[in-house]
C-alpha cells in the first residue's frame, strides 16, 4: 500500500497545494455568502421580505392594504414568505459555494447536508442536493 518515498512526497506535495488552495477560496467563499439574499413577495404583491444566507430578515414591507386582510392572515403570509425566502437563500448559498469551491470540494456536501432538509421524492428521502 505505501508507494516509493517520492510518490510519497508527490501525494504529500499534491496535498499541500489543494490545502493551499482551499485555504485561499475560503475568504471568497465567506465574502460571497455575506451578500446573498433573497426575496418573497406575496401574490397581492403587499407585503415583501427580504432575507439573508442564514434566513435573517433583511427587510418587511407591509402595505397598509395588506392590513386590511386582518392580522391572523397578514402574519401568516409573512411567515409563509420568510420560509420562501430561506429556502432560496439556502439555494443560492449552495450554489454560490459550489461554484466558487467546485462540486468535489467536501465543503459542498455538508453545506448541502446542513441548508437543504430532507426531500422526498417517490417515497425516497434524499439530505441535501438540489432538485
Amino acid at each position: 500500500m505505501y508507494g516509493s518515498p517520492e510518490e510519497t512526497l508527490a501525494r504529500i506535495e499534491e496535498d499541500t497545494r489543494r490545502a493551499q488552495e482551499r485555504g485561499e477560496k475560503l475568504p471568497v467563499l465567506q465574502a460571497a455568502i455575506g451578500e446573498v439574499r433573497a426575496k418573497a413577495v406575496a401574490r397581492t404583491r403587499d407585503i415583501s421580505v427580504e432575507v439573508d444566507a442564514a434566513g435573517v430578515i433583511r427587510d418587511l414591507d407591509i402595505a397598509d392594504a395588506a392590513l386590511e386582510r386582518g392580522g391572523r392572515r397578514v402574519s401568516a403570509e409573512v411567515m409563509d414568505l420568510i420560509a420562501k425566502a430561506t429556502k432560496d437563500a439556502r439555494i443560492r448559498t449552495l450554489e454560490v459555494t459550489t461554484q466558487i469551491m467546485g462540486e468535489s470540494d467536501p465543503i459542498v456536501g455538508v453545506v448541502a447536508a446542513e441548508l437543504i432538509p430532507e426531500q422526498e421524492d417517490d417515497g425516497v428521502t434524499r439530505r441535501g442536493g438540489l432538485r
